[in-house]
């Protein structure tokens, strides 16, 4: 009984595995993908993994973007994609190559928390799983934007659930694997994690597990340790904002949510992919919701209405503005629909997903755009986004080519009335130290490179205040989980399992 049970497993792992190598298959056969977020990753991931292969546990400034004047960026940008994407790097795989490999990663681990999630919520668990792997939002952020981070946090959400639905259950080992997969969800996409917590998350546990406080109180207990966990990215990103140039960002029209709107936003190429992928989900959703009367097809429903902007005012609500696409709660309207159809019967369920694979096809052929970008751009001057640099007026640009300007204006460090003028932009955490002195570092007001009073200096990043509050809230958030899953283990009885509950 037992080998025919890690026989089933291994069966849906290799199912998983094959349709994720066939995903990932065509843009590993096709010509270098620039557009969008591609070159974004090909730019973080080089840095970040080779700031680790340097001994930098955590790296947060990137020394090389911007043409070397450097980049916070994940002392904002949450790190999970990029130290998965890491391993692959440090084991050989060129950074391109790499890439490639955390997306199918993301693919077969978002199919294998869905069989998880469904195993024991419904009848077809692995028709469920590889209806949300082959889902057209999927396949949109991985050919057409090349969005790591959120495609990992996708494939992280349904962990979260299962989670969560262990805790309805009574079982000991819920709160951890609550706690840790939704602190993995905040590490990876902080937008996904609060519309997931705010449109799925929250409102599951409320309904299914109300009428046990002890339980709900679980749950709240396992989340907050998540958020616990995840202080040492989040805690930093939060109160360190100042020192970064968001307010030209959230000015910027397209990235402002309730104008990627049904009833205002022109057919744009990106706006009309997002409208396919809704009527791709709505019209099943739709289906199932009135035929088989199901509420998660119902959810999905609503999440695509949302998602295409059929409601702009609920994207100008507080924290919801802060989402910058309204598109992304289409993976939750994907969760919903995969979740629906492995409950349906077989035959209405595999019938209602023929337009799955015609926009596959679409987003497979799609002819990706380079940005005015080249490889051996981002190998000599490692362009990056405007929104990290330090606050100032000046040209907004996407890659900031003011930026790469000034690079070039400044190859080496000047010294003006005793002030030297370095060649990286300034940041709090910089600490410069002259003849063995500490000296206060400031910003250059008309460049905002790291400026000093002193000569012949050295300067070092150390660590600020918010992230020694988040690596000491980490660390309490770490110390409640590994009780929580040390009491998880004392209380399982030397029991044979009974091995329906493990297929």
């Amino acid at each position: 009984m037992k080998s025919e049970v890690v026989r089933r497993r291994l069966l849906v792992v290799a199912v998983l595995a094959v349709a994720a190598g066939l995903l990932v298959l065509p843009v590993a056969l096709s010509p270098v993908r620039l557009n969008d977020s591609w070159w974004i990753d090909w730019v973080w991931l080089d840095q970040f993994a080779g700031q680790l292969r340097n001994g930098v546990i955590y790296p947060r400034w990137l020394p090389m973007s911007h043409g070397g004047l450097g980049s916070p960026v994940f002392y904002y940008y949450p790190p999970l994609a990029f130290y998965a994407g890491s391993i692959f790097v440090l084991v050989g795989l060129p950074v391109y190559c790499a890439l490639i490999a955390t997306f199918f990663a993301a693919y077969l681990l978002s199919g294998v928390g869905m069989y998880l999630w469904l195993r024991d919520e419904a009848r077809w668990p692995l028709l469920g799983a590889l209806v949300y792997v082959l889902a057209p939002y999927h396949a949109c952020d991985f050919y057409l934007r090349g969005a790591l981070a959120e495609s990992l946090a996708a494939a992280i959400l349904p962990f979260v659930m299962w989670g969560v639905a262990r805790i309805k259950q009574g079982t000991r080992d819920g709160f951890a694997i609550a706690a840790a997969s939704y602190a993995a969800l905040i590490g990876s996409h902080l937008p996904l994690a609060l519309l997931a917590s705010l449109f799925l998350i929250g409102p599951y546990a409320l309904i299914h597990v109300r009428k046990s406080p002890h339980r709900l109180l679980r749950v709240g207990g396992a989340l907050a340790t998540g958020v616990a966990l995840a202080a040492v990215y989040l805690l930093p990103a939060l109160m360190l904002e100042p020192y970064r140039d968001t307010v030209k960002l959230w000015e910027y029209p397209n990235l402002q949510p309730q104008n990627w709107t049904f009833w205002n936003q022109p057919m744009s190429k990106a706006y009309f992919a997002m409208l396919a992928i809704g009527v791709a989900l709505a019209i099943p959703s739709l289906a199932f919701a009135l035929i088989g009367r199901s509420r998660w097809a119902a959810f999905a429903l609503l999440c695509v209405l949302l998602g295409i902007g059929l409601v702009p005012i609920f994207w100008t609500v507080p924290l919801l503005r802060s989402v910058q696409f309204p598109f992304r709660i289409l993976t939750l309207a994907e969760f919903g629909l995969a979740t629906a159809v492995a409950s349906a019967a077989l035959g209405p369920a595999l019938g209602s997903l023929v337009l799955f694979p015609v926009l596959l096809v679409e987003f497979v052929n799609a002819v990706p755009g380079s940005e005015n970008l080249s490889m051996q751009m981002l190998v000599q001057l490692h362009p990056d986004v405007p929104e990290n640099l330090p606050p100032g007026p000046r040209p907004y640009g996407w890659p900031s080519r003011w930026a790469l300007a000034l690079a070039a204006e400044h190859p080496g460090g000047t010294v003006v009335n005793g002030t030297t003028i370095d060649t990286v932009f300034y940041f709090p955490g910089w600490q410069v130290r002259c003849r063995g002195q500490p000296v206060s570092p400031f910003p250059d007001p008309q460049t905002r490179l790291l400026a000093y009073r002193g000569q012949s200096c050295t300067r070092a990043l150390g660590l600020t205040r918010p992230e020694k509050g988040g690596i000491a809230i980490s660390l309490l958030g770490l110390l409640a989980l590994v009780g929580a899953a040390l009491r998880s283990r004392a209380s399982v009885k030397p029991a044979v399992a009974d091995s329906s509950s493990l297929t």
